[in-house]
């Protein structure tokens, strides 16, 4: 009995990189074998790299539909392409494979290969205007338009409750999203491609009518990533700021008394931090190439490693709610460089931008509240 070769990483590899008819023949008599998706994979991108179209093409119609692993599917479709240019059958086969997935995935390999064949006829290249701290004083949805596309390079903010005094003017729950969606779809026009936009929300419980009422809580930060979305930024992560549970409200008061089932009511000691990036068709590794050595943080600095940041909550009477100067230090650092370029859309008392120019960067704040722009004024910024 006569056992058939086993083809290692590195032979499937190499039978690709040799374009023949007997190479093509092994690899796609080989795919059928029992190789696990690693190979199996290598074994499909090897394929893509052969010189005979039509047992190429074959071989993914044949395949794409049933291969049961969207690994291989993406590769199948990234061998189409890379192959349409020379070979229109290969760009009808795609646009026939992204209509049956309709997968996130594809859509995004589709946007990279045309930005690749056309990145020499964009510049991603910001151009600077804004050279010194500066306030925009009134409605953000107005007063952004004063800022040029793809100016800023960090966007930190968060926005007001729902439910908040000072700014209770939404007719609605519905009409406060709507208002956050038009300043994120601000946001995401003045903010650089491929660069970060980080949000502190956390779930708000708006006032009983009356006693026999029962009262509505919203759970904000799930409203604000569908928003988001909308906008054009898609989620990186979710961070945890935790607070010690002596400086929140206390929920549970009432269970404590009556240990009655359905009366609990957990401490809420957390908020999140929802950190997204700008739609961008290039990698990070772009926008972090513009700077130099010089511009890396400190090697010996400590930093977190862990998504929940424990951060004693800050308050004083300019402001209910106020940013810790450490939540702010923690933002900069991470997501931003020195010289760049800085926004709070929603500033308050403008704690950010006082961090922000502790660390070299050049904030920009919006505020709606005349009281609280003045503050702002005092700090000697620059009003546009």
């Amino acid at each position: 009995m006569v056992l058939e070769k086993r083809y290692t990483l590195l032979e499937i590899k190499e039978l690709g990189l040799i374009k023949s008819e007997e190479n093509i023949d092994i690899l796609l008599s080989i795919f059928y074998d029992d190789y696990n998706i690693e190979l199996k994979r290598e074994i499909v991108s090897s394929i893509g790299r052969q010189k005979n179209d039509y047992k190429i093409l074959k071989f993914i119609e044949d395949n794409v539909y049933n291969c049961g692993f969207m690994d291989l599917v993406y590769q199948m479709y990234r061998t189409c392409l890379y192959k349409q240019k020379d070979n229109i059958d290969f760009q009808k086969l795609g646009e026939d494979i992204e209509n049956y997935f309709d997968n996130e995935v594809i859509k995004k390999m589709k946007l990279y290969y045309e930005y690749r064949h056309n990145k020499d006829n964009i510049d991603y290249k910001p151009f600077k205007r804004i050279i010194k701290p500066t306030l925009l004083c009134g409605d953000n949805i107005q007063t952004l338009n004063k800022i040029q596309d793809k100016e800023v390079q960090l966007i930190f903010t968060s926005p007001p409750y729902y439910n908040a005094r000072e700014y209770a003017d939404y007719k609605s729950y519905k009409d406060y999203l709507n208002k956050m969606f038009l300043t994120l779809k601000q946001c995401h026009r003045v903010l650089e491609d491929g660069r970060f936009i980080i949000i502190n929300v956390s779930p708000v419980i708006t006032k009983r009518a009356g006693r026999e009422f029962e009262s509505i809580r919203y759970p904000i930060h799930f409203d604000f990533h569908n928003i988001l979305i909308k906008a054009g930024f898609y989620f990186i992560d979710e961070i945890q700021w935790i607070k010690p549970e002596a400086s929140v409200k206390n929920r549970n008061g009432g269970y404590r008394q009556t240990r009655m089932p359905l009366s609990y009511k957990p401490n809420c000691i957390n908020e999140s931090i929802m950190v997204y990036r700008k739609n961008s068709l290039f990698l990070l590794d772009k926008n972090i190439k513009k700077y130099g050595k010089s511009f890396a943080n400190e090697k010996d600095l400590e930093f977190d490693t862990s998504n929940c940041w424990h951060i004693i909550p800050k308050s004083n009477k300019l402001h209910p709610a106020v940013f810790p100067e450490e939540l702010c230090r923690k933002i900069l650092t991470y997501y931003s460089f020195k010289t760049d370029i800085v926004l709070d859309p929603f500033a308050g008392s403008g704690t950010f931008g006082k961090v922000a120019l502790k660390m070299d960067r050049i904030p920009i704040l919006c505020e709606i509240n005349e009281k609280y722009c003045d503050i702002i004024r005092g700090m000697n910024y620059d009003e546009i």
